[in-house]
């Protein structure tokens, strides 16, 4: 019996989001010896995981049954081109949430018909 492999920093988190979008043909073990491939490389794990976000959010539909097998995606250094864009991305949403402005009722005028509605309840 194998000795179970010690998962590397981050690939549970990685492989609980391509685990969705993948092919029945991909495999965990293919992607995690990548995985480590990547990191000795030097590349963060924050940067594989955006760049997966980054891939999967801007995939159009028709792509998505030809999706990248994950070994051959981390091979390839496909995260490089869509970390940056991830990020760009969730900086928008993040600027759009602080634009936000709580609107507050002009007045407490309520129809006649509401108050006794709310009478009645």
């Amino acid at each position: 019996m194998k000795a179970p492999l010690q998962e590397p920093e981050g690939f549970s988190t990685w492989w609980t989001f391509w685990r969705p979008h993948m092919r029945h043909t991909d495999g965990k073990s293919d992607a995690r010896q990548a995985y480590i491939k990547a990191l000795l490389r030097g590349v963060l794990p924050d940067d594989l995981l955006a760049g997966a976000q980054g891939y999967i959010r801007f995939m159009a539909e028709k792509d998505k049954p030809y999706i990248q097998l994950s070994q051959t995606w981390l091979n390839k250094d496909r995260w490089e081109d869509w970390a940056d864009k991830e990020r760009e991305y969730q900086a928008r949403i993040a600027a759009r949430a602080e634009n936000v402005v709580q609107m507050k009722p002009i007045s407490n005028y309520r129809p006649k018909f509401l108050q006794e509605w709310e009478r009645k309840a």
